[in-house]
């Protein structure tokens, strides 16, 4: 046998003798694969740099990238295995980066949502009569992922004029100044959009009632 078949043989044994010695996962490191979960990585975090700093001059976005950078590069290691361990436990990493690219592009939605939520909120703290009418609106959702329940619970506080005030077991509470403010929620939009991020089947238009008095929440 020549002696470079021989050595390539020897190398593949001590590999996987390795492999079954610390009981390494068998992860097939694939490039295009490893290079979507560095671009992905980094446009998260660099997003996330962006809404957090408020400030977008060219010098902070210089920063923000070069930090973004940065951290996908001491990190993207751990990124990258957990995605694939992910995958052992029968979590696919092709639905987390959809799920993040679908995250990302709900930001935009939701911020059009508050300054849209503002002006309502602005316009009825403005008006001579201010023609608030605080209501509780109970509903329930059918998503049964826990973050997805949480990320629809959090979405709700942010905007102005509903806020969370209780969530269990999909069972959602919500105060309103005034009930066309929790629009997006009586006709399932703001739930849709968040299943769909989460991977959930669409949302469909839910039963609401709604509630002026605390002593009816008993009955």
């Amino acid at each position: 046998m020549p002696l470079q078949r021989r050595s390539h043989i020897a190398s593949q044994e001590v590999t996987d003798t390795i492999g079954d010695t610390l009981n390494v996962p068998g992860i097939t490191i694939h490039g295009q694969n490893r290079l979507l979960s560095i671009i992905l990585q980094f446009v998260v975090l660099f997003v996330f740099w962006l809404l957090l700093s408020g400030r977008y001059q060219a010098k902070y976005i210089i920063i923000g990238a070069i930090a973004a950078a940065l951290v996908t590069f001491l990190t993207n290691d751990l990124f990258y295995f957990a995605l694939q361990r992910g995958e052992k436990l029968g979590i696919k990493s092709g639905q987390v980066f959809r799920q993040i690219w679908r995250f990302l592009l709900y930001i935009p939605w939701l911020l059009l949502q508050i300054i849209l939520a503002n002006v309502q909120v602005a316009y009825l703290v403005l008006h001579p009569k201010m023609p608030i009418e605080p209501v509780l609106l109970l509903f329930r959702t059918r998503m049964r992922k826990g973050m997805a329940q949480v990320t629809l619970a959090n979405s709700i506080t942010l905007t102005p004029g509903t806020i969370t005030v209780s969530l269990e077991n999909g069972n959602y509470i919500i105060h309103t100044l005034k009930p066309p403010l929790a629009s997006g929620l009586v006709d399932g939009t703001m739930q849709s959009k968040v299943a769909r991020v989460y991977l959930e089947e669409k949302e469909p238009r839910p039963e609401v009632r709604w509630v002026h008095f605390l002593k009816e929440l008993e009955e």
